[in-house]
């Protein structure tokens, strides 16, 4: 059975640069979120059509602590959300960013990772439709 892919808005820092992958993904093997006060950045594996394994990432910055989520062979993402807004990033000011992320599978969930601040974030929700999944 062929499914399609659709790929879904930026998502992350406007002083970052676009990300993308390059080879179709079939299946999702693991997530790692580099977190500390906001969600510093994210890297992925997955696998192709031809089960071969690929590397994105890691995309962001270079702080925060490495949390990596191993997803079970039946597991795969339902939803991800969290909250964005402006944080000081050190002597650079204010800069608009991901500040908290929860990742929602079939099996339950990961995170809330960073702090967020929860009187100036916006909240953002990635649900998936149709029976899809996050891949």
């Amino acid at each position: 059975m062929q499914t399609s892919v659709a790929k879904i808005g930026l998502f992350g820092s406007a002083s970052g640069d676009n990300c993308d992958i390059t080879v179709a993904p079939l299946r999702l093997e693991t997530i790692t979120v580099y977190s500390g006060d906001v969600i510093d950045a994210l890297a992925f594996t997955y696998r192709d059509r031809d089960r071969m394994e690929h590397t994105a990432g890691p995309w962001g910055g270079n702080g925060g602590d490495t949390n990596t989520i191993q997803l079970e062979p039946s597991e795969f993402v339902t939803e991800i959300h969290g909250m964005y807004g402006p944080y000081t990033f050190g002597p650079h000011g204010s800069v608009e960013g991901i500040t908290n992320l929860t990742i929602v599978t079939n099996k339950g969930s990961y995170g809330p990772y960073g702090v967020g601040e929860l009187d100036v974030e916006n909240r953002f929700s990635v649900p998936v439709k149709n029976n899809g999944s996050i891949v």
